[in-house]
């Protein structure tokens, strides 16, 4: 007989593990789970442990629930283990509610725990358990806990994850090792690494802009990068709002990484000063729409003349519309000028935008020039430097 761990629900045995466990499974548990090790040794001298982690069938359904393991997709993943066995032995007859009624007849019935070479002995349905193993294998290993869950016959009853067999001799394991935590660790630095990039912006236009530029700059990262969605959730936008969102994203502990990026100018950088001084984790980012070297000799207007004055409008003025390219900025007589307004006296600097107009039509433009792109592929003379550079900075954040 091998060194197996193994699920057990009120008294039943499943899911066996040849010399190891399964991840997605003990992940269910907790450290708070864990029952007192106790220690002993076999005949020959060899030390060997008791080690497992109990809960309830309530807790871990629970558990699965939150997880979006739910009983409706344990079902379907149900039915399409069903489809692809109906060619073998006795596959043809089985539905869901078959294969169920067998398992609440199965876990309400005298408890038997026996290792996979013994399990088919106690007077249980043979083929029916044949099955059992063939869905434990083509199915993912929560949906099939999830579809045992539904079926256990008391929400108070005990399930549990059994590791005492690689405890002792070939496997080995550290009965003191917090598998359930390293677990759900790795799933969770899994589901880090899996899901897309999450994109914080100061507002609605902000990340609709910068999405449709996505398309035309680094449409290979459609679906890998996602911008958060103001409108749909009804959110305001804003320096500040940027700020209380990245804290409600941390204090949630979301696991995606996120990266905010907030307008490269004074308001930006002032709104985000107590953000940057906190201690992040490691998926999130903060940073400003880069310097570029365009916005370094920028027409400006005031505080003093009329006249338009070329000056360093980088972490000053550097709000979306002056990334949105040279061609939607200019005009009969020349670039959009920024308006110098408000002084931040701890910055030391004024704030700077174009007027509301001025930004109204780079919009539009801009708008326009995704428009032209989609219809008639890429032009000469569009210039999409400044989103390729902000979606340069985003991709690179994390290195």
């Amino acid at each position: 007989m091998g060194h197996h761990s193994y699920l057990e629900i009120a008294g039943h045995t499943f899911l066996y593990a040849r010399e190891g466990y399964l991840p997605d499974v003990a992940a269910l548990f907790t450290e708070e789970d864990r029952c007192p090790v106790v220690e002993h040794t076999h005949d020959d001298g060899q030390p060997w442990a008791e080690f497992t982690y109990q809960t309830t069938v309530m807790a871990l359904r629970e558990r699965l629930q939150v997880q979006g393991f739910t009983q409706i997709r344990a079902r379907e993943a149900l039915a399409a283990a069903i489809t692809a066995i109906r060619g073998e032995p006795h596959g043809a007859t089985l539905d869901t509610a078959t294969v169920e009624d067998h398992i609440r007849r199965l876990l309400a019935s005298d408890a038997h725990a026996f290792p996979p070479e013994e399990n088919k002995s106690g007077g249980r349905d043979e083929l029916l358990d044949d099955s059992l193993d063939e869905f434990a294998m083509r199915m993912d290993s929560r949906h099939f806990v999830r579809l045992l869950l539904d079926c256990a016959p008391a929400p108070q009853s005990t399930a549990g994850l059994d590791l005492t067999q690689l405890t002792g001799c070939c496997v080995e394991l550290d009965a003191a090792q917090p598998i359930a935590e390293e677990a759900r660790a790795e799933q969770l630095a899994d589901l880090t690494r899996s899901s897309p990039l999450l994109v914080l912006t100061e507002g609605p236009t902000d990340a609709r802009l910068l999405s449709m530029g996505m398309e035309v700059t680094h449409p290979h990262l459609k679906g890998f990068v996602t911008f958060f969605d103001y409108d749909s959730g009804g959110v305001e936008g804003g320096v500040a709002q940027l700020a209380r969102n990245v804290a409600a994203f941390v204090a949630a502990g979301v696991a995606n990484r996120f990266v905010a990026i907030a307008d490269n100018d004074t308001e930006g950088i002032a709104g985000m000063e107590k953000t940057l001084t906190r201690s992040l984790p490691g998926r999130c980012r903060v940073m400003f729409y880069p310097s570029l070297p365009e916005l370094e000799h920028y027409p400006t207007l005031g505080p003093y003349t009329d006249d338009p004055v070329p000056a360093d409008v980088n972490g000053r003025a550097g709000a979306l519309e002056l990334y949105l390219g040279q061609d939607v900025l200019q005009t009969d007589s020349g670039l959009m000028p920024v308006q110098w307004k408000s002084w931040n006296p701890k910055l030391g600097r004024y704030q700077g935008a174009l007027a509301d107009q001025d930004k109204r039509l780079a919009q539009e433009r801009f708008l326009a020039k995704v428009r032209a792109h989609r219809v008639g592929g890429p032009h000469p003379d569009a210039d999409w430097s400044g989103i390729r550079a902000i979606i340069d900075q985003i991709v690179s954040a994390f290195d």
